[in-house]
């Protein structure tokens, strides 16, 4: 249950304050399969896609913002220490999920811009409906 403060820390509004008036948030149709499964329906799956949704927002902002940027690797390495602190299957899964979201997204942007500003804010929002999706599971 200690998790579920870093999940809703890990999308606090800093995001979401990048968004600028006047910019629609581009769904992307074109995801990878990983992405496109939909991670709420099944609750072993959603700490992976939470950890690939990371990575993307990892690589946004280290290609974005520099090579010091380290905020969602941060945050990746608290989830880690939260949910799988030891060795083992599930530490890999997690971690080989957010490397994956980091490739993906690398191979995908190659400027940044409006439309990887957007890409930013639709993905903390889907990270924010995944922790909101843990929290529920967590209490009901």
């Amino acid at each position: 249950m200690r998790w579920i403060l870093i999940l809703f820390l890990t999308f606090t509004p800093p995001v979401f304050a990048q968004q600028k008036p006047g910019i629609a948030v581009a769904n992307e149709a074109a995801q990878d399969t990983e992405a496109s499964a939909d991670p709420f329906r099944d609750p072993g799956r959603t700490l992976p896609y939470l950890a690939y949704t990371l990575g993307q927002l990892h690589y946004l902002a280290y290609a974005c913002e520099g090579d010091d940027t380290q905020e969602w690797r941060n945050r990746m390495i608290e989830l880690l220490r939260l949910e799988a602190p030891l060795s083992g299957y599930r530490r890999e899964r997690l971690i080989d999920a957010f490397n994956d979201g980091y490739q993906v997204e690398q191979q995908a942007r190659i400027r940044c811009g409006v439309e990887a500003e957007a890409e930013r804010r639709n993905l903390a929002r889907r990270g924010a409906q995944m922790s909101q999706a843990l929290l529920n599971e967590v209490l009901d």
